[in-house]
């Protein structure tokens, strides 16, 4: 568990009797405090966001599911020692009150040092499949298993944080449906129904891959992305092989019905059969020795034939964002930092709005002052309306490159830039600001002329109704495609997106590369992503598209995919190209 921080001025300082001390991180659900006892002995202290004071249905759901995870065994667990509501008027935030594990997360372990050898990892593997049957004969399902959740403490991993998702969920209108975290999710929770015990058998599957390769097997990058392969994909298992590897392929298993149970997995790992019970303390006694102290140091060069095989390269996918109160991802982890639950509300057309914010692996656009300040773009206005920017155009092999080479560093462009889209539908007539996103339009205009947009389809299509855009720009067609550079954002804090709107389609701050969207009705999206022009006729050929609606796509809903009109740049035509 990670290192405890000083409390802060609004930290609470006593919850269920217990005096906190320390934070220890903080999450989708709550902040989870380092606490002691009138004994001096520590706990973990989680106070959730979700209330559930004055809520009858929620305080009942929540008192049973605490019920129902105080009777799973004490089986490479963490207790549950107290639950409940402060009493003391300050608030009506529930906690939960468990077992300090003092030891690293397999998160920050492996982020760390690398992948565990074969030995460790069959230990892992035995003692987070023995809490899973323990948590599963309690009637619990975890439902976000994950690296993060599993703490190697000094008697072995123990399992952290189940059996609290559901009761959270009813006590908030803004959290309505799936909890979970997209790399370890399973197909099931993804499509948005009901699941038990086998999605936590699949996110046990992927843990163990991210264990055994440093990388979960269904990638890291963009939400749609990661369940696009979550959903049709084979999982990457890199160098899991042995009868670890053939046991976490069955776990990975698109159907439900086909994955094994805890318990099987276990039986299978510990060779032997027999009452339950005793193959709990079996499985906990050969995963006790598995502690950081006691792993080997990491190897100083990489196996013969090179490292294992990494996840599909990550796709610059589209940036658009959900509603207000629905919650977004904040990127993929960071070894040694602490990571946040993802929750997915909504069934699968929700998919495709909880994008932004999902950053892949483009490199950082690196402008920078030598103080490690953030990537930038700086313009100058000169004589007669014209303006320059000095611009970043860093390489980028992200996705699907089409390289036309790299636009002038320098940007030397008037500060409006008229531009036609010729399609086979019609014209769509833009300006683009030159004054306001100057690198942005250095390059719109260098990849037009190279006839980068020439032939190219408009991919993506959303009618959901807090978001209505049209995304073009991606020679692939796919999704993934990208000009081999990335650059910095511009004209983006505090930006709208109006009706008419032309703005960057990206996968997380600074990874601009050539798609863009253009807004033709509502679009509640956060001014994060770089304005660079609006509409001035044609408008009518975007409507077109919209009310013809998208192809149905399964993975993003029906609300969301390619569109059903098929609509061609034809030729893409600026002022100066």
């Amino acid at each position: 568990m990670a290192e405890p921080r000083p409390l802060r001025t609004n930290d609470p300082r006593e919850t269920g009797g217990y005096r906190l001390i320390g934070l220890l991180g903080e999450g989708a659900q709550g902040t989870v405090y380092l606490g002691e006892s009138d004994g001096g002995e520590r706990v973990a202290v989680k106070v959730l966001r979700a209330a559930v004071d004055g809520d009858e249905r929620a305080r009942t759901l929540f008192e049973r599911e605490l019920s129902a995870a105080r009777r799973v065994a004490p089986f490479c667990t963490a207790r549950v020692l107290a639950a409940g509501v402060p009493s003391n008027g300050d608030g009506d935030a529930p906690y939960i009150v468990s077992e300090y594990i003092d030891g690293p997360s397999l998160r920050e372990l492996v982020g760390g040092r690398g992948p565990l050898p074969e030995p460790e990892l069959r230990r892992l593997a035995i003692g987070t499949a023995t809490a899973l049957a323990a948590i599963h004969e309690a009637g619990v399902v975890h439902r976000d298993f994950k690296p993060a959740n599993v703490l190697l403490g000094p008697d072995g991993p123990k399992v952290i944080d189940f059996g609290i998702a559901r009761p959270l969920e009813a006590t908030s209108a803004t959290m309505t449906g799936a909890v979970g975290t997209p790399a370890y999710m399973a197909p099931e929770q993804v499509s948005g129904t009901a699941g038990g015990p086998p999605l936590d058998m699949f996110a046990w599957g992927c843990t163990m891959a991210y264990a055994a390769n440093g990388a979960p097997p269904f990638g890291t990058d963009t939400v749609p992305a990661i369940m696009h392969r979550v959903l049709y994909a084979p999982p990457a298992l890199g160098a899991l092989g042995g009868e670890v590897g053939a046991v976490v392929a069955a776990c990975l298993e698109k159907d439900p019905a086909r994955r094994p149970t805890a318990l099987q997995v276990l039986v299978r790992l510990l060779g032997e059969d027999g009452p339950e019970a005793e193959l709990l303390e079996e499985g906990s006694s050969a995963a006790a020795t598995l502690t950081a102290a006691t792993l080997p140091p990491p190897p100083a060069f990489a196996p013969p034939g090179g490292p294992p095989p990494a996840p599909p390269a990550p796709p610059a996918g589209p940036p658009f964002l959900p509603p207000p109160g629905q919650t977004v991802p904040s990127g993929p982890p960071v070894p040694g930092k602490g990571g946040k639950a993802l929750v997915i509300a909504g069934a699968v057309a929700a998919v495709a709005l909880l994008i932004a914010g999902a950053t892949t692996g483009a490199v950082l656009l690196a402008n920078r002052d030598g103080k490690g300040g953030e990537p930038s773009a700086s313009r100058t206005t000169a004589s007669g309306g014209a303006v320059g920017g000095n611009c970043s155009y860093l390489p980028s092999t992200t996705g699907e490159v089409k390289n036309v080479g790299t636009p002038p560093a320098t940007a030397k462009l008037p500060a409006t830039v008229h531009s036609r889209l010729s399609t086979n539908l019609g014209a769509i007539d833009m300006d683009l600001d030159g004054a306001k996103a100057p690198c942005t339009v250095n390059s719109l205009m260098y990849l037009a002329g190279k006839k980068f947009y020439d032939g190219t389809s408009c991919h993506r299509l959303t009618t959901s109704k807090a978001l209505k855009v049209l995304q073009c720009g991606d020679p692939s067609g796919t999704g993934t495609g990208g000009p081999g550079y990335a650059f910095a954002n511009e004209n983006a804090s505090g930006a709208t997106y109006r009706r008419g709107t032309v703005a960057m389609a990206n996968a997380g701050a600074n990874t601009n590369g050539s798609q863009f969207f253009i807004v033709y009705g509502a679009a509640e999206i956060p001014g994060d992503y770089t304005v660079f022009g609006h509409v001035t006729s044609g408008m009518d050929v975007v409507d077109k598209v919209a009310q013809a609606g998208t192809q149905g796509s399964a993975v993003m809903g029906s609300d969301d995919g390619p569109p059903k009109l098929k609509i061609t740049i034809q030729r893409f035509t600026t002022s100066a190209s």
